[in-house]
């Protein structure tokens, strides 16, 4: 119990950002949308929609069957993750290892920066008055302090929203276990509940004194990390945005023209290679796999996966590996949404192609890149996305792809 973890979660964070910028939606039902279409998603509500039922997930359509007056706006993802930038600074006057787990909460480990738990508390309040101050007084966040990943978000899930929960003892824990539903916990939901309950587990301290070899034997690796949360043992650690690898880097777009025109499709698919590209490129990573799909109208769709030849670096590689993937054939029905994403990440290798030399496609898309970064993006384009200006725009990524943090070397907090 000498690690210090604190996790820190911003409540109804785009809802919140939205009005901290705009003043006359403070205190009022304010749905975030991806779309303002009716069948568009409502990605985060404030706290007042939030009482009044309109949760995530909850469509246009029928947010306005709960309440005709609620104010729908459509996101502005480049709003929320300067936002977000602005907390990370913050975050990184405390300690230089950080891990950016969304746009809208990290972990600290605060390890050797703090030396008993009241300093913690004292730098929780410290933080959140911090970010009132700097960043907006309409933003508010839950945090978490324990001795291991697993606690300490467990802490910030748990208490009040704008509130903070420290748990410092085995003692704590397990008074707290004996208190909240087994599926408060991080990680557990319905369907792995269903499971713990055939094992005679149903509620988190049964978790804790279950036999491990038992739980191993049922679920596997999966038991081992609940039953390793549930006795405060630590498993993962904090990593910081350095030393995560992501999986994959894709987009997905549900299109308002339902359609088999092939010109058109392909001019969504080079848009969404664009911005897979751009994040794939952002992060100095190359792709030994490619995944495509769409659904069809009346249902029904067609996904594929493969492995390339070639790293795929560049928004025409994406794009010609995922159309050879797809559209071979013409669609036997109208498409209602495509997707893309690279897998099988590395870091870039520069490794050159035994037959051709693939330097002047890649300096090519780098100096796009950078032109599109100082004038703003889709400045320059490739012709293939022609009159798409308004499609497929820009969306906000939630777990791990969210690329925000600049190097920490500004790191120069004093342990209290």
């Amino acid at each position: 119990m000498s690690n210090f973890i604190l996790h820190l979660d911003m409540n109804s964070y785009f809802a919140s950002v939205e009005q901290q910028a705009n003043s006359f939606l403070r205190g009022k039902p304010v749905g975030v949308c991806a779309y303002l279409a009716p069948r568009g998603c409502i990605i985060a509500s404030s706290k007042e929609a939030k009482k009044l039922g309109i949760k995530v997930g909850c469509t246009v359509e029928k947010a306005k069957q709960i309440y005709p007056k609620i104010i729908l706006v459509e996101n502005e993802p480049a709003k929320y993750r300067s936002t977000t930038k602005k907390i990370f600074n913050i975050l990184s006057d405390y300690t230089d290892r950080i891990e950016p787990y969304s746009i809208d909460e990290a972990f600290l480990d605060m390890t050797g920066h703090i030396k008993n738990w009241q300093q913690g508390e004292k730098i929780i309040l410290e933080i959140k008055a911090r970010i009132k101050k700097e960043v907006g007084e309409w933003l508010a966040c839950s945090a978490g302090l324990s001795w291991t990943r697993f606690l300490a978000k467990f802490a910030s899930d748990i208490c009040e929203k704008d509130s903070y929960l420290l748990i410092d003892s085995i003692a704590k824990m397990e008074d707290i276990f004996n208190r909240v539903k087994i599926t408060e916990a991080w990680g557990i939901k319905e369907r792995m509940q269903v499971h713990l309950n055939r094992l005679g587990i149903f509620n988190l301290l049964d978790l804790k004194n279950f036999p491990v070899a038992n739980i191993m034997q049922a679920l596997g690796k999966p038991g081992y990390y609940l039953w390793a949360n549930a006795n405060g043992v630590e498993v993962q650690g904090i990593r910081t945005q350095e030393e995560i690898l992501p999986k994959s880097i894709g987009h997905s777009y549900c299109m308002p023209r339902h359609t088999t025109d092939l010109k058109y499709l392909a001019g969504i698919l080079m848009k969404l290679s664009e911005k897979t590209g751009r994040r794939l490129r952002i992060q100095g990573l190359e792709a030994r796999g490619i995944y495509a799909g769409y659904w069809l109208k009346y249902g029904g769709g067609f996904f594929k996966s493969k492995k390339v030849p070639s790293a795929l670096f560049t928004t025409e590689e994406i794009f010609k590996a995922a159309q050879n993937l797809l559209f071979k054939t013409l669609p036997p029905r109208a498409v209602t949404m495509l997707a893309v994403s690279v897998t099988q990440l590395q870091p870039l290798t520069n490794q050159l192609d035994l037959f051709y030399s693939l330097d002047k496609k890649r300096f090519a898309c780098q100096a796009m890149d950078k032109i599109n970064d100082k004038f703003g993006e889709y400045t320059i384009f490739n012709g293939t996305m022609w009159g798409l200006g308004d499609q497929a725009h820009d969306r906000i990524g939630f777990r791990k792809s969210v690329e925000i943090m600049d190097k920490l070397d500004r790191f120069s907090y004093e342990p209290i």
